[in-house]
């Protein structure tokens, strides 16, 4: 058998390259910050193999529909659906209700090989609330099932007689359209989990085995290009980070330089002597039970610490993992592959058949909201604080913003009185505030009211969009707050709090369920601190005489603390974990958008800030408990008894600030 149609060593050697790269990075990211790149060579490889096999049986007269599925099913279905199951069994017992039900859906949608369609609805691959579920990595999948759904019809069009000496080409034509889409996308979810936009990664590899290019004809060209695409792939593995601008032109790298070193085997030469390794191809050959295995065992392991692994632990999963695959690869992946292939679509639905097991398990567990019943009473309350210890008002006030009556909103005010003495303006971080506020107001007679609408900051003239560029109804919000403060003779203070730093859109995007946003003003993208300047000045121009305080950014946790607790209490684990985290994320988030909001008020009279992590961070940690009660409901907003305990202290230091100024 020739090395163009037969087995090719330098293939695995290449599969190993991608899994190491995916593996090192998931694990130790500093390593290899572009590691992620090993799914974009996977999908040339894979382009690659695929287009060959369907092409040549096509021009041989012997392509089978049926045969192919089968053989597709029986390379994917088994080692998947066992390592699906395995994961939402063991995420059963670690992961509370919330992310159980997270855990849930990615089941579901993984039994349908639609995982990145479901992940398209978040904010991204490198967004925590993502990065938790142990059943990310599976997107890739979905994408490349998907793509050998509509590529075999795709070739056979291109099959034809009259375009079959173009459809190399024809596929060329197809690969730039995709990229071209992909580029214009690329601020999207949808260009980085979508096969639309990923398709051109495939075509990649196709366009090779359709013969676009002639194989090398001697060993010194082949080696060269095969010098030349590991050193692009290395470039790319080095350079390339979550903040990189990803998938689009920025991926071109890693995929020409794995279809080179896919080109520079497919001659009459075996391709480079490193890929050809025995140890190489070992690892190469159980790729794909390795990407099964590796991911869940990293985050189910760190759910369960609540803190960042050490080096030595996540080594430990790493060697647990490349255990896992080859016991998989060796009785799961090898026995199945092999087998009769006479009535192929019957013997295809016994195959699909193990998949209703993964999409029956996971809406069990996304439509019982991640089985609560399963925890003990005590597990229970403590993950519940997630939804209790909130600010009473919050369904009346924030939820429903829109339709909110205005005494809904109002705190301490007797009846029929008109105006109030403090407005609390800002998005849900304001809203988590309002219960601390109020305590701190009504102990002086004064009355509160709350203004807070979701994903708007309290800043006026500008445009907020979401990363899905979905337009939030910020702007006549808070033309609506600024006309509130101009008619209100009564406002003596105005608490501006929000997300400050989601609104700078900067790295890092450690923080879970954090969207992306970005704000523009004058049609021009902005960060934090002209706005804000432009929003202070537009009170001021309004109401000299109104006082404004600022509350900085609360610091943004790597934990949640009810949640962490209720899992301690389930798994008898101590509640130490769940009392602070490491000070360097949180102060790397909030540090920054401190610093635009000095430089915002700066020389202006009648407006302070408070900082609440100079509080809450000290010493290397930032606390997420006081008195072994959480101060937070999630990993980012203050609870109500947090609130009541801490905001008072903040607003007597910036009323201070207020009545004496310079003091």
């Amino acid at each position: 058998m020739s090395s163009e149609l037969g087995y090719r060593r330098d293939i695995d050697g290449l599969r190993a390259v991608a899994v190491a790269a995916i593996v090192i990075h998931h694990a130790f990211p500093g390593l290899l910050p572009g590691g992620f790149i090993g799914v974009d060579v996977f999908f040339v490889i894979s382009g690659y193999l695929i287009t060959r096999l369907i092409a040549g049986a096509r021009d041989g007269g012997t392509f089978s529909w049926g045969g192919f599925y089968l053989r597709r099913a029986r390379r994917i279905v088994p080692a998947y659906v066992l390592a699906v199951l395995v994961t939402a069994a063991l995420a059963a017992v670690i992961e509370m209700p919330r992310l159980l039900a997270m855990t849930g859906a990615a089941t579901a949608a993984s039994g349908l090989f639609l995982a990145n369609i479901l992940f398209t609805q978040t904010a991204g691959y490198f967004a925590p609330g993502v990065q938790q579920n142990p059943l990310l990595h599976l997107w890739s999948l979905g994408v490349e099932e998907q793509f050998y759904l509509v590529w075999p019809a795709l070739i056979a069009l291109l099959s034809w007689k009259r375009v079959r000496g173009a459809r190399a080409t024809l596929a060329l034509v197809l690969l730039i359209a995709s990229l071209a889409l992909a580029q214009a996308m690329v601020a999207n979810t949808w260009a980085f989990f979508g096969l639309p936009t990923r398709a051109w990664e495939f075509l990649a590899g196709g366009v090779l085995a359709l013969g676009l290019v002639k194989p090398p004809q001697d060993r010194t060209r082949a080696n060269l290009a095969g010098v030349i695409g590991g050193l692009m792939i290395a470039g790319g593995l080095a350079l390339l980070s979550e903040a990189s601008v990803f998938p689009g032109l920025s991926a071109v790298p890693a995929c020409l330089g794995a279809a080179l070193l896919v080109w520079s085997g497919s001659g009459a030469t075996p391709g480079l002597a490193v890929l050809r390794l025995s140890p190489v191809v070992g690892l190469g050959r159980i790729s794909y039970s390795l990407y099964l295995w590796h991911w869940p065992l990293l985050v189910l392991a760190a759910d369960v610490a609540q803190q960042p692994l050490s080096g030595l632990q996540r080594l430990g999963l790493v060697g647990a993992a490349l255990v896992l695959a080859i016991v998989s690869w060796r009785f799961v992946e090898q026995p199945f592959r092999r087998g009769p292939t006479d009535r192929p679509w019957r013997r295809l639905g016994l195959m699909l058949l193990p998949l209703l097991a993964p999409i029956a398990v996971g809406a069990l567990l996304f439509f019982s909201h991640g089985l609560p019943g399963r925890l003990s009473p005590a597990a229970k309350a403590l993950a519940d604080l997630e939804e209790t210890d909130v600010n009473p008002a919050r369904e009346a006030c924030f939820e429903n913003a829109r339709t909110a009556k205005p005494e809904d909103c109002r705190f301490g005010a007797a009846l029929g009185v008109e105006g109030d003495d403090v407005l609390v303006w800002g998005d849900s971080h304001a809203d988590a505030l309002t219960p601390g506020v109020v305590a701190w107001a009504v102990a002086r007679g004064w009355s509160v009211r709350e203004v807070a609408r979701g994903g708007c900051p309290p800043l006026v003239g500008v445009t907020v969009r979401t990363m899905y560029r979905f337009k939030l109804e910020c702007e006549a919000a808070a033309d609506q707050v600024l006309a509130r403060i101009t008619g209100d003779k009564r406002l003596k203070l105005l608490v501006l709090s929000a997300r400050w730093p989601l609104y700078r859109d900067a790295p890092p995007y450690y923080d879970v369920n954090s969207p992306r946003v970005t704000m523009r003003l004058g049609g021009r993208r902005t960060s934090l601190g002209a706005p804000l300047g432009r929003t202070l000045s537009a009170i001021a121009k309004r109401r000299p005489d109104i006082r404004v305080l600022i509350v900085g950014p609360f610091p943004e946790l790597t934990l949640g603390a009810p949640e962490c607790l209720g899992q301690s209490a389930q798994l008898r684990l101590p509640r130490g974990l769940c009392a602070s985290v490491a000070a360097e994320p949180p102060l790397s988030r909030a540090l920054p958008a401190e610093d635009a909001i000095r430089a915002a008020i700066q020389d202006r009279r009648r407006v302070a800030a408070v900082f609440p992590s100079q509080t809450l961070c000290a010493s290397g940690r930032c606390l997420a408990m006081m008195d072994g009660e959480p101060i937070y409901f999630d990993d980012d907003h203050l609870s109500a008894s947090g609130a009541r305990r801490l905001v008072p202290a903040w607003l007597d230091v910036g009323w201070e600030a207020l009545e004496h100024p310079g003091s």
